[in-house]
């Protein structure tokens, strides 16, 4: 998490949310579509009101037919790349929001809206791919979830991958200090043997590539690439 890619908000994209705010649980919540299934999308640092974590649900909800929710991890808080010095305050900022609150944020919100829909999926990016490994490695949570995506994940320790219950799909940079390549050999290994994991890997990018890339046209090509990958696993598990 301490990766300079970790806090970076990438290339500025301009884009008019589609979708409205509403309060689940207590939780703000970005929600976009009416379908009878739900897509529930963790984010990175950069919160529920990032433009591209939006963006990012409104093309998942056009594409799959589904009901797409981001509740805020972060009480109001996420963190701000318009700040100067933003990056000097991570670590006071990770204090105040340690990733065992994002999970009881995940679990209070899977518990509320498990009964509302038909089936539910769940992804998460960075920082957000911690409560997506959470929910799915609780036999008491996992049954509500059909199954699971991670991109460019961070935090993940290796003993997690045997507690994976639930079917998902690792969308791999090619570079990653967040999700070293000894964590995720034990990872792509145990869930590979177990038949629960899916790994797929894309050549010339880094941390934080699907959210946030750098507008380098290989960059953009494979983030492009991730989020098609995404949407076909969607729709097979729906």
């Amino acid at each position: 998490m301490d990766s300079s890619h970790c806090t970076d908000p990438g290339a500025q994209q301009t884009y008019q949310s589609q979708g409205h705010e509403e309060s689940i649980a207590e939780i703000n919540t970005y929600k976009i579509g009416q379908g009878k299934s739900a897509i529930v999308l963790f984010t990175d640092i950069f919160g529920y009101s990032f433009i591209n974590a939006r963006k990012l649900a409104d093309r998942f909800a056009e594409e799959t037919g589904t009901t797409v929710l981001i509740p805020d991890l972060f009480h109001g808080d996420p963190v701000n790349p318009n700040i100067p010095n933003y990056r000097e305050l991570m670590p006071d900022w990770l204090k105040k929001h340690p990733i065992s609150g994002a999970c009881e944020i995940a679990d209070k919100f899977l518990s509320t809206i498990k009964g509302h829909y038909q089936s539910i999926q769940i992804i998460g990016f960075c920082y957000g791919a911690k409560p997506v490994v959470y929910l799915i490695a609780h036999a008491e949570l996992s049954s509500t979830i059909k199954a699971a995506i991670v991109g460019h994940p961070s935090r993940l320790e290796k003993q997690e991958a045997e507690q994976i219950k639930r079917p998902i799909l690792f969308l791999c940079a090619e570079t990653d200090q967040s999700f070293s390549p000894d964590v995720q050999e034990h990872f792509e290994k145990t869930l590979t043997e177990n038949g629960f994991g899916t790994f797929f890997k894309y050549p010339g990018t880094a941390h934080g590539f699907i959210v946030r890339p750098d507008g380098t046209p290989q960059v953009n090509e494979q983030s492009e690439k991730a989020v098609q990958d995404a949407i076909e696993y969607f729709k097979k598990n729906i």
